[in-house]
C-alpha cells in the first residue's frame, strides 16, 4: 500500500485549522502522517495544533523561524515527510471524508490501464465555502490530460487547485518543488513543470471545500496576472508552440490557443500573422474573438465590434464578447445598446467583474474608463478583489 502524508502550510490560521486537521483525521483511508508547517503565526495557531498533537500521534508540527510564505512552507513539509505520496491541503480548507481513498483508488486504477505508469498527480473538483462554511459555488473546470498533452493544455489556464492535490513525492522533489520566488501562481508553475513528466489525472467529483475570505492569498487579480506572465515567460515560444500543437485537437484550435498565448505575452503582431492565415475559419468563434481583441489593442473599434458581433452570432452567450460590445457601445455614445449587452453578460455571469464595473461606470466613457475582457471566460467565474 502507498504511504501518504498530508502537508498543511499555516499562517495565522487559528480560526479554521482545527476543522482542516479534523477533516484529514476522519478520512475513510487513513493518512500515514499529517505535517503542519507553521510560518511564524502571530495568533494561537501553534497552541491549537499542539493541543491536537497530544491526542493524535499522526500529527507533526514544524515551526519556521522566519516567514517565507506558503510555497516555502509546503517545500519544508514535503522534505520533512518520508511518504511516497503527498496530499496538499491549505489551513482553512476542508477535505471530504472519502478524498484520500478516492484519489488513491482512481490513480491506481488509471495507471493499471496504462502500459507504463503515466500519472503521478491527481486532483478533484472543489466547492467554494464562505467564512461560515456555507457553500458559495461548485467549480468543475478541472480536466484530465494525457502525459504528451498535459503541458500544452496547462499552459493555457491553470485548472488545478492546490488543496486536494495528491502528487508523487519523488516527482515533486525531482522538478524542484514550489518556486519560492513566486508569491502568486507558484502552484501553476509547479503543475507545469510536473506536466512535462506526468499525465494529470482528475476525478470529476466534489471532494474538497475551499474557503473564500478576505485573507485569501489568491484574491488579488492584478498581482495574479503579473505573476502568470512571469511563469509563461520562463518558457521559450518554441517550447510552448510545440506543446500546444502536440494536442490531438484540430489545427485551428491549436493555432487559436497559441495565438491567445502570444497575445497574453503582448506579442500581438506575431499572433495576428497566424490569425490571418485562418481566413477559411472566419466562422470560428475563437478566431473571431481573437481578431476582436487584436483590433481592440490596435484601438480599431469598428473592426473590433464586427468581430465580437460575429462571435455572438455564433455563440450568443459568449460573456467576454458581450462585455466588450457593451464597452464599445458606451465609448461610441450608444448607451442603451451598451447597457443591454452588459446586462446580458451579467445575467449569464453574475460575478463578472468587468461587466459589473462597466455597468456602474459614469460618463464620459473612454478607453481609460471602461474595462475590456481579453480572454474568454470560464464556464463559472470565481470572485476576486480587483487590487
Amino acid at each position: 500500500m502507498n504511504t501518504i502524508c498530508a502537508v498543511i502550510p499555516a499562517f495565522n490560521s487559528e480560526l479554521y485549522i482545527e476543522q482542516t486537521i479534523n477533516s484529514l483525521l476522519n478520512q475513510t483511508r487513513p493518512l500515514d502522517k499529517i505535517i503542519i508547517v507553521d510560518d511564524c503565526s502571530q495568533d494561537s495557531t501553534v497552541q491549537v495544533v499542539n493541543r491536537m498533537i497530544k491526542k493524535n500521534k499522526k500529527l507533526e508540527l514544524v515551526q519556521l523561524k522566519q516567514n517565507f510564505g506558503a510555497a516555502h512552507a509546503r517545500n519544508v513539509g514535503v522534505e520533512q515527510s518520508n511518504c511516497e505520496w503527498i496530499l496538499f491541503m491549505d489551513s482553512d480548507d476542508i477535505a471530504h471524508p472519502t478524498l484520500v481513498e478516492e484519489l488513491e483508488t482512481y490513480l491506481d486504477d488509471l495507471n493499471k490501464k496504462s502500459n507504463e505508469k503515466e500519472y503521478f498527480l491527481v486532483h478533484p473538483n472543489y466547492r467554494h465555502i464562505d467564512e461560515d462554511g456555507v457553500v458559495v459555488d461548485e467549480l468543475q473546470f478541472g480536466r484530465q490530460y494525457k502525459k504528451e498533452e498535459a503541458l500544452g493544455f496547462l499552459l493555457l489556464r491553470n485548472t488545478i487547485a492546490t488543496s486536494g492535490v495528491l502528487v508523487s513525492r519523488e516527482l515533486f522533489q525531482r522538478v524542484g518543488g514550489f518556486n519560492t520566488n513566486y508569491r502568486y501562481s507558484e502552484d501553476w508553475d509547479l503543475w507545469l513543470r510536473i506536466s512535462e513528466h506526468s499525465g494529470i489525472a482528475h476525478i470529476d467529483k466534489y471532494l474538497v471545500d475551499i474557503r473564500r475570505h478576505s485573507n485569501n492569498l489568491s484574491a488579488s487579480l492584478s498581482k495574479m496576472h503579473e505573476h502568470e506572465i512571469k511563469v509563461l515567460s520562463s518558457y521559450s515560444l518554441e517550447k510552448m508552440r510545440d506543446a500546444i500543437f502536440r494536442r490531438s485537437l484540430s489545427y485551428t484550435q491549436n493555432a487559436c490557443d497559441y495565438v491567445a498565448l502570444l497575445f497574453r505575452l503582448e506579442k500581438w503582431q506575431e499572433g495576428y500573422r497566424i490569425l490571418i492565415k485562418l481566413e477559411d475559419d472566419k466562422d470560428n468563434e475563437m478566431v473571431s474573438f481573437l481578431k476582436g481583441i487584436y483590433f481592440l489593442k490596435m484601438k480599431d473599434l469598428l473592426e473590433a465590434e464586427r468581430s465580437f458581433i460575429n462571435v455572438i452570432n455564433i455563440s450568443p452567450n459568449d460573456g467576454a464578447s458581450l462585455n466588450n460590445l457593451g464597452a464599445i457601445n458606451l465609448i461610441n455614445g450608444k448607451i442603451k445598446d451598451g447597457k443591454m449587452f452588459l446586462l446580458k453578460a451579467i445575467e449569464l455571469y453574475p460575478n463578472y467583474l468587468d461587466a459589473n464595473y462597466n455597468l456602474r461606470a459614469k460618463p464620459p466613457y473612454t478607453w481609460e474608463t471602461v474595462k475590456f475582457t481579453w480572454r474568454r471566460l470560464r464556464p463559472k467565474l470565481i470572485s476576486y478583489n480587483q487590487q
